[in-house]
């Protein structure tokens, strides 16, 4: 009888959400401070809402990573995890999403 390990499954898991779309992280993008991969976070915001991100940008200038950066840490310190992915956060009034909803056709 083959017996599945702990690795194999993660390994499995690791691949499935690959082949999904999903991006592997590297432990040196980890900040572990923070618990976050800031460079993906900002590169998904600035990929799926140009506009605001732009906006911000022309504000913020090259700044604008760290400080959006430290205001998601600190609503994710107050409201959560779930509640962030579900409503985004407030940076300078505007709000920003960390998941966006899949377009999927019915039929």
């Amino acid at each position: 009888m083959s017996q599945t390990t702990e690795k194999a499954f993660e390994s499995y898991v690791k691949q499935m959400l690959l082949a999904k779309g999903w991006q592997a992280g590297s432990v040196k993008d980890w900040d572990k401070d923070r618990a976050l991969f800031p460079a993906q976070i900002t590169d998904f915001i600035a990929a799926t809402q140009k506009p605001l991100w732009g906006s911000m940008r022309v504000q913020h200038g090259a700044n604008l990573e760290n400080l959006i950066i430290n205001e998601l840490v600190k609503e994710l310190a107050i409201k959560g995890s779930l509640h962030v992915l579900r409503h985004g956060f407030k940076f300078y009034g505007k709000t920003f999403r960390l998941a966006v909803q899949s377009r999927q056709s019915s039929g």
